[in-house]
């Protein structure tokens, strides 16, 4: 049988620009059609597989990354911040605070470091303009992404009224040394309780994890992340290094 993906010509399933699978590609869709932001974000841009269909539902658009590869005039509604997101995204947050903007809905898909993915959701937390918005995040399935938004107190933010960093799960295909990647959490902000949501706080859903047992992959678990913070360490020389350049 051929792939779906193969099989379909639409936004979603298409091959062209994602870094998601077909699922979280169906969720993310679902959340900006039920949302209809009038101010998005994009953390974490890349081909643009994901900016198309946040740009298609939303009336602005900022989106981050050192270098996205899509062409901008194919985008006449977003604005591309170009550098490291962890210095652009808190100025651009306050400019929006100090302007009385709400940010609707948000992407984070950029730094999957554990530090570094923490510092983003804590920098969407903090900031005024973060009031009544949904924040999707990739990949938290990846054991460095978990461990660092699961640091994040939520209770320090009362207005987070829904988290759920098992929102969107994936086969997990674990071998060995191999990382897990993909999947979706959900945080949702309602400040003075507009949106009528009815509050609940979850932790993560671990049943991917004890479906995996207790075999190899787990007895892994210390190899796994001796690479991970190597590569972190990579990666943040190379985002010093580009930073720099802008």
């Amino acid at each position: 049988m051929r792939p779906l993906a193969g099989r379909a010509g639409g936004p979603l399933l298409s091959r062209s620009g994602w870094q998601m699978a077909p699922g979280e590609r169906a969720a993310l869709e679902g959340v900006l059609a039920d949302v209809k932001p009038r101010l998005a974000i994009e953390i974490g841009t890349a081909q643009g597989g994901s900016l198309e269909r946040i740009a298609a539902h939303s009336e602005e658009v900022h989106a981050f990354d050192f270098e996205a590869q899509v062409d901008p005039a194919a985008y006449p509604n977003v604005t591309f911040h170009h550098g490291d997101n962890h210095v652009l995204l808190p100025q651009l947050l306050g400019e929006f605070e100090r302007a009385g903007r709400n940010v609707d809905f948000v992407l984070v898909d950029a730094d999957h470091s554990s530090a570094g993915v923490r510092r983003d959701l804590e920098d969407l937390l903090r900031s005024g303009a973060v009031r009544e918005t949904f924040i999707l995040l990739h990949d938290t399935m990846n054991e460095g992404v978990s461990s660092g938004l699961e640091a994040v107190d939520l209770d320090a933010h009362p207005k987070v009224v829904f988290c759920d960093l098992g929102f969107v799960q994936l086969d997990p295909h674990a071998r060995g040394l191999r990382e897990i990647w993909g999947g979706l959490g959900l945080v949702i902000c309602d400040e003075h309780g507009r949106l009528g949501i009815t509050p609940e706080r979850r932790d993560r859903d671990r049943s991917w994890r004890a479906a995996l047992g207790v075999g190899l992959w787990r007895a892994l678990a210390p190899a796994r992340a001796a690479r991970r913070r190597a590569r972190e360490r990579l990666g943040d020389a190379l985002r010093r290094w580009r930073g720099r350049r802008f």
